[in-house]
């Protein structure tokens, strides 16, 4: 059986959690190492990949709150700033088109992220 609801929502947050601290290695190391692109990729595909996981969601409080984490935690901007193949350019605007039509335009992206959390 598949993942759905809260459980969704929780694993979820872990994939967004990979694309930031991978983001934070990119950054730790650039100095050390040379950044190959398939590695700022991989945050990109990561991303995508919570992505999917928003369009299979099938409860739409559930689907809205994922949407709301991803803008608020910056997962989105990571995942535009990362993109460095022509197929993956066209993956995240397709996904940035469908994520800002399944939105809930009735609140801020923000406050939908705190009343995820039980915050407010």
């Amino acid at each position: 059986m598949q993942r759905q609801g809260n459980k969704n929502l929780n694993y979820q947050r872990h994939y967004i959690k990979i694309t930031r601290l991978l983001e934070k290695l990119n950054r730790d190391y650039a100095r050390r190492i040379p950044i190959y692109p398939e590695f700022r990729q991989q945050i990109t595909w990561e991303a995508l990949r919570v992505c999917h996981a928003v369009r299979k969601e099938p409860d739409i409080l559930t689907r809205q709150r994922m949407i709301a984490e991803i803008f608020t935690s910056g997962m989105y901007r990571r995942m535009m700033a990362n993109v460095r193949s022509a197929k993956a350019a066209y993956q995240t605007l397709l996904w940035s088109f469908r994520l800002w039509q399944w939105r809930d335009k009735t609140l801020s992206h923000r406050r939908m992220a705190r009343k995820a959390l039980n915050l407010s």
